[in-house]
């Protein structure tokens, strides 16, 4: 566990001081003040505010995501630090696992930092402090992290520019899965086709389970078990994948 951490912890610093990090980070907060005009000036009603806010959060977290999860294992290869790493009592499951961990750390504070400004947007539109909007950027980090751990996943067998294209295809599969098995029933496919569209809702992540954002934005009460059952669908999925790329990164040569 002591490993663990210290590899967490160094990637953490490691990549917490990237500059790509930071401008993509410092677009997220330009994005925030924008919001402070637009919500006097066009976004006259409060859930329009937290709408276009926890979209902004989200989608500066999917790239942030993406860029720490593509590059970062392959960065490692490159500058022969996994072999320094590896030289020492190390297993390569204690490598991925607090990669793993310390990319969370980099994607946990960037969450914070964003979700701290929309907090001061909300209050400044007049709209107290958004419990749910917390929660929900929350619910945005979960995701992320199941995000990532695909990331890592797909990198331990594909090139930087592959690992991209995988992980974004899947990540608006994601999106759609559920969508498309609904349509397919609803509109009579069988045989095949079902099956086909049945095993990829069962063997894609199903990201929607992780956007509570229009509970958020509206006064729509929500159950407890909904968040309980996509903790677990994350820890699950999150688990599976750490578990096949430990799998694959130990069968590689490097």
């Amino acid at each position: 566990m002591h490993t663990v951490l210290v590899i967490a912890k160094n990637t953490f610093k490691l990549e917490i001081r990237n500059k790509i990090l930071y401008a993509i980070l410092g677009f997220g907060v330009l994005y925030a003040v924008v919001m402070l005009f637009l919500s006097d000036l066009v976004l006259q009603e409060l859930p329009m505010v937290k709408s276009f806010g926890l979209l902004g959060i989200y989608f500066f977290n999917v790239i942030v995501a993406l860029f720490l999860g593509t590059t970062s294992f392959h960065k490692d290869i490159e500058r022969k630090i996994v072999y320094f790493i590896l030289a020492k009592p190390v297993s390569r499951a204690q490598f991925v696992i607090g990669k793993f961990t310390g990319l969370c750390l980099v994607l946990l504070s960037s969450s914070v930092m964003l979700g701290a400004v929309y907090c001061g947007v909300i209050a400044y539109a007049h709209g107290g402090f958004d419990a749910m909007g917390l929660l929900a950027i929350a619910m945005q980090f979960l995701e992320m992290a199941l995000f990532l751990a695909f990331a890592i996943f797909v990198t331990t067998f594909s090139s930087s520019l592959l690992s991209i294209v995988y992980t974004s295809a899947v990540f608006f599969a994601g999106h759609i899965v559920s969508s498309i098995l609904v349509d397919a029933k609803a509109i009579g496919i069988g045989g095949f086709k079902l099956l086909a569209v049945e095993a990829m809702y069962y063997v894609l992540p199903n990201l929607e389970k992780f956007n509570i954002r229009d509970f958020a934005v509206h006064p729509v009460a929500t159950p407890f078990t909904f968040f309980f059952m996509a903790l677990c669908y994350a820890a699950a999925y999150i688990a599976l994948l750490l578990f096949a790329a430990i799998w694959i990164f130990e069968k590689k040569e490097l």
